[in-house]
C-alpha cells in the first residue's frame, strides 16, 4: 500500500524507491517543486508508519529505462563474450547494478558509454538454477 501510494504521490521525474531503515520507511525521491508538500501529504495518509525522506540521484523512471535497455541488449553482450546474469535498479535512486560473470574496468566503461549512464555498478556473479 505504501509503495503504491508513494509511486502515485510523486511525479514520475521524482520518485526513486522505498527502503527500510529499522522500523522507518525511507522514501527516496529526486527534489522537485513542492517535494516537501508531497512528503507531508504522504505522511498524513500513513500516520501509523515512521517515514523519512531522502534525496535520490535518479528517478525510478530513468532507472527502469536503463535497466530495460540493458536487458534488451543481453544478446548483444553475449555476442561480445559478456554473460549478463541480472540487472536491477537501486531502490535509493543511486543507479543500476549489472551482475556479470567477470567485472573489468573496460567492460564498465563500455557499458557506461553505451547507455550514457555513469551510475552503473557492475558486480561479479552468476545466477544458477535451483
Amino acid at each position: 500500500m505504501l509503495i503504491r501510494d508513494a509511486e502515485r504521490a510523486y511525479p514520475a521525474n521524482s520518485y526513486a524507491g522505498l527502503t527500510a531503515d529499522g522500523a522507518t520507511f525511507v522514501v527516496h525521491r529526486v527534489p522537485v517543486s513542492q517535494v516537501d508538500k508531497l512528503g507531508a501529504a504522504l505522511r498524513g495518509r500513513h500516520p501509523g508508519l515512521q517515514l523519512a525522506f531522502a534525496d535520490a540521484r535518479h528517478p525510478r523512471i530513468v532507472l527502469n529505462q536503463v535497466t530495460e535497455d540493458i536487458k534488451k541488449d543481453i544478446p548483444y553482450w553475449r555476442a561480445e563474450g559478456v554473460a549478463v546474469a541480472a540487472v536491477a535498479p537501486h531502490a535509493d535512486g543511486s543507479g543500476v547494478t549489472v551482475m556479470v560473470r567477470q567485472v573489468t574496468a573496460e567492460l564498465a566503461a563500455a557499458m557506461r558509454e553505451r547507455y550514457e549512464f555513469p551510475n552503473l555498478q557492475l558486480k561479479q556473479g552468476e545466477i544458477t538454477p535451483a
